[in-house]
């Protein structure tokens, strides 16, 4: 501004830069920075920052998202986490003095089983028989059949009544265990009042069985032969027709395309689970039906006179037949259906007659039996470490992903694994067993060495087979410890194989102890070294430690390198279980050199160890 001559004074208005200069004042900068420009420059700024941290934040927290985290171990039913123990009733127990095994033996037992780690028993066929009246004499009992049911719902009198089956079950349950009963759809007795009627053509219960053939026929109808070497069929002096019988011809086979007889069955089935039974044993499903027309079986390639041998024939139209899938899904419907209590019910079944284990477990997509048996390895007489890899394989290859495995030691049927195999190979296989994922079943006494006794086939129609010896309690009482106060035995006290690394009972506790491990009851299976001699693999889950199972299964000491033969096996393991090697359990080794004795077994463990993305 400025003053004029007669002292007044004149404003005049500033002017303006036309642009930002460096050292403006703050007017100047002022009034720049509230120019449109400038706000919008500042306005971006801030939101790029903003955007900027935004962004960051998300970053952030789609790491911690996607960061590999612990997964959670499947959750495992009672028959998936428990090992099983397989009872021959008659041979167990016996707690009246009669000389044969009964239901109130077995209960005194119950601790016994419970202390070798097992949580489940599963009995064999207690029904009513020609036989198994209250007092039989030792040789019509030794002669009977166990399949050769009278009634599906009664207890045979030799080994208690409803009543000592209810207490059993109670007991079982008050020990946090569970009890298995056999189911014998396929066939009943000839003395069955089912059989007995439907020997009268004219009765409602005629087509219960399968008939064939005329009065005026002298030849069986077809060229089917039954298991044990003779013809399938024979002829009903009343009817003047031939029943069928694939076993022995005092079980005819039941006519399971009739609605009638599936629902008797499902009958005895719900009439069980009333009784709290937690679930069935199926025998042999595979046989249950028969090709319709009844086409002859055909002969099998190079023999050249068939004769009555099983054997001699490919049964393609006596077993396997494809209406079993959908039957044993129905029954598991059942099962399913039983809601008195919120425990899941089991079906367990034989895998026997050319049924396809995939469509066991699933047929159409719908559930089917939770635990085909796996009797593998009952059926070698000798197997090293690839024998050993072949039935695992093939086992685990046939199992749909999420179905769950077994592992049996042995069975009613079958020779005793301690018969074919020494002790130590045994104990090798228990390793195994106990350790793959899925569930072992091991037949009662091979938990103390039991052998076969006498001579001659494990699977016979009479009930002395040779893995059936009586049960020993204590070696140097009156029957071993089998009854008190009796003078005879329905058959011969088990030999015992001799225990040359401690008792095997004492082995599968631990083993029991260790598959309760989460890495083995739920943990992820992956195959490692395996060879002539060896079998291994690793069981983890995430968060937990991890194992490497390493069996020799060759009759000589090796030495192996494991590291690199599955990429969690770690250097820094830490022994813990062993059998048959020179190490002791917390020993440290790397598994880059593990020596194992012949039928030996290691189990080294290490830390888990999080995966970097």
């Amino acid at each position: 501004m400025t003053r004029e001559a007669n002292g007044s004074v004149l404003e005049f208005e500033k002017v303006r830069p036309s642009k930002p200069y460096r050292g403006m004042g703050k007017e100047d900068l002022l009034y720049f920075s509230s120019q449109p420009f400038w706000r919008r420059l500042r306005m971006i700024c801030v939101a790029i920052v903003l955007i900027g941290w935004v962004a960051l934040i998300i970053t952030v927290a789609a790491l911690v998202l996607a960061y590999p985290r612990c997964r959670e171990a499947p959750s495992r039913s009672w028959w998936q986490a428990e090992a099983v123990y397989r009872v021959y009733v008659p041979s167990f127990k016996d707690s009246n003095g009669d000389g044969i095994g009964d239901l109130k033996g077995i209960e005194s037992k119950l601790d016994y089983i419970k202390d070798q780690g097992f949580g489940v028993i599963s009995l064999s066929p207690i029904y009513a028989t020609a036989n198994t009246e209250s007092n039989p004499t030792i040789n019509a009992f030794r002669a009977g059949n166990d399949l050769a049911v009278t009634d599906h719902k009664a207890v045979g009198g030799v080994y208690g009544t409803l009543g000592d089956i209810d207490s059993l079950v109670a007991a079982v349950h008050d020990r946090g265990m569970y009890l298995v009963l056999d189911f014998i759809p396929g066939v009943t007795g000839t003395t069955h009042a089912w059989f007995s009627e439907s020997r009268n053509n004219g009765s409602e219960r005629r087509n219960f069985y399968v008939w064939a053939g005329k009065a005026s026929d002298a030849d069986p109808p077809n060229n089917w032969k039954s298991h044990f070497g003779i013809p399938a069929w024979t002829k009903d002096s009343t009817r003047q027709q031939f029943y069928l019988h694939q076993f022995a011809s005092d079980t005819p086979d039941l006519n399971l395309r009739s609605a009638a007889v599936r629902e008797e069955l499902e009958d005895i089935l719900t009439f069980w689970l009333d009784r709290d039974i937690d679930g069935f044993n199926i025998r042999d499903p595979g046989f249950i039906f028969e090709d319709f027309d009844l086409r002859n079986n055909t002969v099998k390639p190079g023999i050249t006179s068939p004769g009555n041998a099983y054997t001699d024939y490919d049964p393609i139209h006596t077993s396997g037949q494809p209406e079993v899938y959908g039957l044993l899904e129905e029954w598991r419907m059942t099962l399913r259906a039983h809601n008195k209590t919120a425990t899941e019910k089991v079906l367990l079944t034989n895998v026997d007659g050319a049924l396809d284990i995939s469509r066991i477990y699933s047929f159409c997509d719908r559930s089917g039996v939770q635990m085909p048996l796996n009797t593998g390895f009952l059926t070698t007489t000798s197997c090293n470490g690839a024998c050993v890899t072949k039935l695992v394989s093939d086992w685990m290859g046939k199992t749909p992903s999420g179905k769950w495995a077994t592992w049996m030691s042995g069975g009613d049927n079958y020779d005793r694994i301690f018969t074919t195999f020494n002790a130590s190979y045994v104990e090798a296989f228990m390793t195994l067993s106990f350790l793959l994922p899925g569930t072992p079943v091991l037949y009662y006494g091979d938990e103390i060495g039991a052998q076969n006794i006498g001579s001659g086939s494990a699977m016979t129609a009479a009930r002395n087979g040779t893995s059936r010896g009586i049960m020993t309690w204590n070696a140097n009482s009156t029957q071993d410890g089998f009854c008190d106060n009796c003078t005879n035995i329905w058959t011969s006290v088990m030999s015992r194989a001799e225990q040359q690394r401690g008792p095997t009972s004492d082995y599968i506790k631990e083993l029991v102890t260790l598959r309760r491990k989460v890495s083995f009851k739920s943990g992820e299976y992956s195959r490692a070294l395996v060879d002539d001699d060896v079998f291994s693999f690793v069981r983890e889950v995430d968060g937990e430690p991890g194992y490497l199972v390493a069996i020799n299964f060759g009759p000589n000491k090796v030495s192996r390198d494991f590291i690199g033969s599955h990429d969690t096996i770690s250097p820094e393991g830490v022994i813990a279980m062993t059998r048959g090697t020179a190490y002791s359990v917390d020993d440290k080794v790397n598994p880059a050199k593990l020596e194992i004795e012949a039928y030996g077994a290691v189990v080294v463990s290490w830390d888990y160890v999080a995966k970097e993305l």
